[in-house]
């Protein structure tokens, strides 16, 4: 599992706007190795941890998600931020590739997301961290066969239980949920033979210190976000055959 790299944002960072919720600025970051150009949003400290967990854990299971970063925002790039202290906030490294949303209206741009290869894994992933917030504005796409996924922060929410099915799955729902029983077993097995394994031996004792989380949260809602995860991924084929909306009995092949 990599570390998630800490960085300073510096000035001339340009406000984003692509409907995005939360004020988003793309900038440069200049970590311990180099300067990256990334998306970079305030959040607070719940939120940043949560981003940080998803992007960490969904790229140590091969999900195209973009590199995280905590980074400082200092008086050099924020006026508004006395000198001598910061704040911090939330990086994505620049994926390079715009928001699906200029191509929501395409069937062969909904068809090639339907048929990417990781689609099915991150309707699975999302169902784990009942992201009920899957758009097209955090669903990147290069125009081609390539997408990426982006935020993550209200996944994990303090209203749901670790045993309750997430608000919504909108993968899930739009492409999978659809399809005739038999294929929707077959997808249910492929879930269970090929994705949920991974699930089962992650790394959840070293999650803190890979986000840097002791340093900007309390150890109760570190611990709260770690038991979440640990707990559902031991239900998630119960969670995810529910939201595919399989019939109890199997179909034979």
């Amino acid at each position: 599992m990599e570390q998630v790299d800490i960085g300073i944002m510096l000035p001339g960072a340009e406000l984003f706007n692509d409907q995005n919720v939360n004020p988003t600025w793309k900038g440069h970051v200049k970590t311990h190795e180099q300067i990256v150009v990334a998306f970079i949003k305030q959040l607070p400290p719940q939120k940043l941890y949560i981003e940080c967990v998803c992007a960490v854990l969904g790229r140590y299971l091969g999900l195209p998600i973009p590199k995280p970063l905590v980074v400082k925002l200092t008086n050099d790039s924020f006026s508004d931020i006395p000198e001598g202290s910061y704040a911090l906030a939330f990086g994505s490294e620049d994926a390079s590739y715009p928001s699906f949303r200029r191509h929501a209206q395409s069937e062969e741009a909904m068809l090639k997301l339907a048929e990417f290869a990781k689609t099915l894994d991150v309707g699975l992933f999302d169902e784990w961290i009942a992201n009920w917030d899957r758009n097209i504005g955090n669903i990147l796409y290069d125009g081609g066969n390539e997408f990426s996924f982006i935020d993550h922060e209200n996944a994990i929410s303090e209203e749901i239980d670790f045993k309750e099915e997430a608000h919504a799955n909108q993968i899930v729902d739009a492409i999978y949920s659809l399809k005739s029983e038999f294929e929707k077993y077959k997808i249910n097995r492929q879930v269970q033979t090929s994705l949920l394994p991974q699930y089962q031996e992650l790394p959840f004792s070293i999650l803190s210190e890979k986000t840097y989380a002791g340093s900007y949260l309390s150890d109760e809602k570190v611990l709260r976000v770690i038991n979440f995860l640990e707990s559902r991924a031991s239900l998630l084929h119960e969670l995810f055959s529910k939201r595919l909306k399989l019939q109890q009995q199997e179909m034979a092949i």
